[in-house]
């Protein structure tokens, strides 16, 4: 493993685990298939992580957004944040919840619509953290979820402008009864926490 691309195809494929594992939580609570993957994944600095992130809110979610974010720290230090469209929310609450109604359009949201995306996001993010720190044997300590909706979001919210760090953006896809919600996943980390990782996944898969 010699460059980035490859370390990127290994985290995508620790990530997939990760969402498995949670897709497959998700389905019992819920009682309903839900299908997660992560079709693309980048590791980027902070300038190239907010014009990809710029790209995705103006392009997919047009601004618009609710937010599961977490931090971590521990050996490994960040924030990672769930990125829905919040145009499309409603109807895939309404289907974890077991109800029919749809409110295309409408942001506003319920408390019963914040925990239940509390706790998608806690079992999501939670999942993808806790794979990668169960495989690299670097221990992580998680704060609860924080869950917001943001009429006019930007890059500059989720992407911290310090140079020593490093942004992992991670495409997922959210499958429900064929209703397909696209959504991101920001993982703003220190360097040193981002050495820690390649440095872990070289050894292991090269023996260095």
């Amino acid at each position: 493993m010699s460059d980035r691309v490859s370390k990127e195809d290994v985290l995508k494929e620790l990530f997939n685990v990760g969402v498995g594992h949670a897709a497959a939580t998700l389905s019992d609570i819920i009682d309903k298939k839900i299908v997660l993957n992560v079709p693309d994944l980048k590791v980027l600095d902070i300038e190239q992580g907010k014009n990809e992130l710029d790209r995705f809110l103006n392009n997919v979610a047009e601004g618009a957004v609710m937010v599961s974010s977490i931090t971590f720290d521990r050996q490994l230090e960040g924030k990672v944040s769930l990125i829905f469209p919040a145009d499309k929310m409603h109807r895939f609450i309404n289907l974890c919840l077991h109800e029919e109604h749809e409110q295309i359009g409408n942001m506003e949201f319920t408390d019963v619509d914040f925990d239940t995306v509390k706790e998608i996001g806690n079992i999501v993010l939670n999942a993808i953290i806790g794979e990668l720190s169960n495989t690299i044997n670097i221990p992580v300590e998680y704060s609860l979820p924080e869950v917001t909706v943001l009429n006019d979001a930007s890059a500059e919210l989720f992407v911290c402008g310090c140079e020593s760090n490093f942004v992992l953006m991670l495409y997922i896809t959210f499958d429900i009864e064929g209703t397909e919600i696209e959504g991101a996943i920001v993982i703003n980390m220190t360097l040193k926490s981002l050495e820690d990782i390649v440095q872990t996944i070289d050894r292991m898969f090269n023996g260095r």
